[in-house]
């Protein structure tokens, strides 16, 4: 996603392009150990999903934010005015608001997608103590047929070592420090963040998204 394209000169620009270079690393650290491992999911599976609403952090948010309303407009409207809630199943099951079911890939914002989603079937936990540990999705398979292991075990089991969600999290974590305990059900951090974002891009000039209503602030007129 090109950011300075998207957004003003902001902070928040500045800060959204340091997520993407954590999201960038993230994504080769969970590639190079689903080739050594051959660990994956079922294809077009989606179940976790389904029945989970990540909590995200407003930086995350306001990724999104920008991704839609770079890709998606009117959705990005959408989020903006809270119409965006978590997807109910007959089940009783909340999902995701942005999952898609017209597609066996099923995320409608892939790229955008939190650290979360990019990291959950794919990386190991740590304990106290400091040892690692990662078990295999009950739905996924790996190449040689090992369901998890943990500290010195884990390089025998897989291969390699699975990426720690909480090592790329504290970094999350630190790019927006002051909101770094501000963690919100992805519906109602993309609704904070859409508004932002939006009023952001209306205060350019140049609209490069064009459309939508005009989200500039008005300006006062000369006495």
């Amino acid at each position: 996603m090109d950011i300075p394209s998207i957004l003003p000169p902001s902070l928040l620009a500045e800060r959204l392009e340091s997520l993407a270079y954590l999201y960038k690393r993230a994504d080769s650290a969970v590639a190079a150990f689903v080739a050594a491992s051959g660990v994956s999911c079922p294809f077009g599976c989606g179940s976790c999903c389904e029945g989970f609403v990540p909590d995200i952090l407003p930086v995350e948010a306001a990724y999104l934010a920008a991704y839609l309303a770079a890709s998606d407009r009117p959705r990005a409207y959408e989020a903006a005015a809270g119409r965006l809630g978590a997807r109910s199943y007959p089940d009783g099951r909340q999902g995701c608001p942005l999952y898609r079911t017209d597609t066996p890939y099923h995320c409608g914002v892939y790229e955008a997608r939190p650290l979360i989603c990019r990291m959950f079937a794919f990386s190991a936990t740590r304990d106290k103590l400091s040892r690692t540990a990662f078990s295999v999705c009950r739905l996924g398979s790996s190449l040689g047929g090992a369901r998890g292991a943990s500290g010195e075990a884990l390089l025998d089991a897989f291969g390699a070592e699975p990426p720690v969600m909480a090592d790329y999290g504290s970094e999350l974590a630190g790019i927006e420090p002051e909101a770094a305990g501000r963690r919100m059900p992805l519906p109602e951090a993309l609704a904070e963040a859409a508004s932002r974002v939006m009023f952001l891009i209306g205060m350019r000039d140049d609209d490069p998204l064009d459309g939508g209503p005009d989200v500039r602030p008005p300006l006062p007129r000369a006495g």
